[in-house]
């Protein structure tokens, strides 16, 4: 088994089917039957630090191979299927894929954020995800434990996900927070019913032009309100991001009417003294006098 696995393993190569990306998964099932000197042990898991709709954050005790050294790269591996799965079906490794977290000092702990853009996650599938660790000399360690995740639900659990019970992200919900708006003139107010589990909400507002979320404000929950300046007409899209790893939530709405002119102010350049050969000479004289009256002085002295 552990032969045709190699076999199967480079044919791929040859054929461009896999990338480099996924070789620690292919090394680690090569060497199952390999004694492996370190790595995770029952008692050291990764655990989901951080997730919201975008991105999921894991985070891993820091691992010491035989010698006490610190390992300092960890690959997550992650595929919509299990990987009791992907052991008995080895052609589903082709729909796994890895990422690399190579540090350079750790402490007693590494975290490794992985986003829906970056890894090309759908949020409405879930997906499983577990860790190698890998010493300076690319040994693979102990498998780290399985865990699953779905980003649209913002839930996720250790195992299987038919038979373990989902984590829920422990602040704030504000989708449960009733958010309204109410528009005046060029500004907008949002309000909101605060939620228990988080005492700050990141505002943060969609910027078109450049496709990204920009921060607005950072609020406490219980101000319940927020107001902001419209700079043009049509959609809106907020999105509230409570702190302690609270459940984000979007929040659109569309402006018409709004005036968006700009005040032009010319600058006021004052009266330059005016220069040239008749105020030169003028000047001249003026100075010939004032050094006539103090030599008139002097003389008058001796």
């Amino acid at each position: 088994m552990k032969k045709l696995i190699s076999i199967f393993a480079l044919g791929i190569l040859l054929f461009g089917i896999t990338t480099a990306a996924t070789w620690d998964l292919w090394d680690w099932m090569d060497n199952l039957s390999t004694e492996t000197p370190f790595g995770y042990s029952v008692t050291q898991k990764i655990t989901v630090d951080q997730i919201s709709l975008d991105k999921i954050v894991i985070k891993s005790p820091v691992i010491q191979d035989e010698f006490g050294a610190q390992i300092k790269k960890y690959t997550v591996m992650y595929s919509q299927y299990p990987l009791s799965q992907i052991l008995e079906t080895t052609s589903l490794i082709d729909q796994s894929k890895e990422k690399t977290f190579d540090f350079p000092t750790v402490g007693t702990e590494v975290i490794m954020e992985l986003t829906a853009t970056g890894e090309n996650f759908s949020s409405s599938n879930t997906y499983y995800l577990s860790i190698i660790p890998k010493n300076d000399n690319g040994i693979l360690g102990e498998l780290s434990n399985e865990i699953w995740f779905k980003l649209a639900t913002q839930t996720w659990g250790e195992g299987n996900v038919t038979n373990d019970a989902a984590h829920t992200a422990p602040g704030a919900n504000m989708s449960l927070a009733n958010v309204t708006h109410t528009i005046t003139s060029n500004s907008a107010t949002l309000r909101w019913t605060a939620v228990d589990g988080s005492d700050k909400v990141d505002i943060f507002l969609w910027n078109p032009t450049s496709e990204l979320f920009e921060r607005l404000s950072s609020v406490n929950m219980s101000a319940e309100s927020y107001t902001f300046t419209l700079t043009r007409n049509g959609e809106y899209i907020v999105n509230f991001m409570p702190n302690n790893g609270g459940t984000e939530y979007r929040y659109t709405f569309v402006a018409n009417g709004i005036n968006a002119s700009t005040t032009t102010t010319t600058p006021v350049i004052g009266k330059i003294p005016a220069t040239g050969p008749k105020e030169n000479v003028l000047v001249a004289l003026a100075i010939a006098f004032v050094l006539y009256l103090v030599y008139r002085r002097v003389r008058a002295k001796h």
